[in-house]
Order: structure tokens, then C-alpha cells, then sequence
């Protein structure tokens, strides 16, 4: 897998996207959700060597809910979708009913860079926070992706990824995260 090339076609407009959005997020915030040399790590401007999907995910994930709403109401980038399929291994007609998106509709706006509109983006968004929570628990990208596909017994036997369809159901994937982070036996 080259994450390079995802990486420069996903910020090849703006190439300092995360880095001004996190910069901007710990600037007006009264307290910054990172500590301190993590978030010079993460601000400090782009390495030569570019982040992994997972990477990127995480740092998506920690974007507070102002800087995430300007995101969705901006659109995500189209790019995204082919990320998730390629680093989750989802065939476009899995990833169709977690977006609402139809498989034409995401193979032209990913062919023609187009952002997604806010219905879509704000779907992914919340993929995207469950993704970064699960890696989060998990720290393995094999076992991140295995335990968002397979059924759990919690949550009707359906995968904690289609459970995101909605935000009721991405909200009970979150506590189930959050439990197994506590050590929880779910």
C-alpha cells in the first residue's frame, strides 16, 4: 500500500489542512485537547514522510466538534472514500448504505475530485471518529479492521461499521469502545 500517493491526492489542494485546523483548534480553544508535545508534533509542519490513513484518521478524530462541523459543512474530500475502501478492504457496494451515497455517485465524484456534499460528509465524519476510536483501542490496523467488520453479539450481530448507519447507532459503537478501553468484558 502507498499511502503517499493517498496522501497528496487527499490534501493536494491545501497540503496543511490538518496542521492549520489542529494549530487553529488549540488556539482558540481554552484548553487544548492534546498535551503539549504532541500537539508540537502534530502542528509543526509536514514531514517528508507522510502519515498513514490510520494516522490521519486519529488526528481527524481529535479535531474539536466546532473544526469538525466547519469540515462537514465545507465536504469532505472525495478522496476519503477511496481510502476507506482500500485500508478497510470495503467493496463500494459496503461502503454505499454507510453514506447514502450511490456507487456511481462515488466513483464520479472520487474520478472528478469533488467533495462530498453534508449529508455524506457529515456520514463520514462519524466513520471516521468510530474509525479513530477503534484504532485508538486496538493499535493494530489489522485488528481495528477486523473488529469493525465482524458482528457483535451487542449490537444485534451486525458489524460495529454498518451499526454506524445512523448516529444512534454510531453513539452505541462509541460506549462499546469506550467499555473495551475500560477494560470492560463486552
Amino acid at each position: 500500500m502507498n499511502t503517499d500517493r493517498w496522501y497528496d491526492r487527499t490534501f493536494q489542494r491545501d497540503p496543511d489542512l490538518i496542521r492549520r485546523r489542529l494549530q487553529a483548534a488549540v488556539l482558540h480553544s481554552n484548553q487544548a485537547s492534546l498535551p503539549s508535545k504532541d500537539a508540537a508534533r502534530i502542528l509543526a509542519p509536514m514531514a517528508p514522510v507522510t502519515p498513514s490513513f490510520w494516522q490521519q484518521a486519529c488526528e481527524l478524530g481529535t479535531l474539536d466538534e466546532q473544526h469538525r462541523l466547519e469540515a462537514i459543512e465545507q465536504g469532505w474530500s472525495s478522496s476519503w472514500l477511496a481510502a476507506l475502501r482500500q485500508h478497510l478492504h470495503l467493496k463500494p457496494a459496503e461502503l454505499e448504505p454507510l453514506l447514502a451515497i450511490s456507487e456511481a455517485t462515488m466513483a464520479r465524484r472520487v474520478r472528478e475530485q469533488v467533495a462530498l456534499d453534508l449529508v455524506a460528509s457529515e456520514r463520514l465524519d462519524r466513520l471516521v471518529e468510530v474509525i479513530s476510536l477503534a484504532y485508538g483501542v486496538f493499535e493494530d490496523p489489522a485488528s481495528t479492521e477486523a473488529w469493525l467488520k465482524a458482528p457483535h453479539p451487542l449490537l444485534h450481530q451486525v458489524s460495529p461499521l454498518q451499526h454506524c448507519r445512523t448516529a444512534i447507532g454510531a453513539g452505541q459503537v462509541r460506549r462499546l469502545l469506550q467499555a473495551l478501553e475500560q477494560g470492560a468484558p463486552v
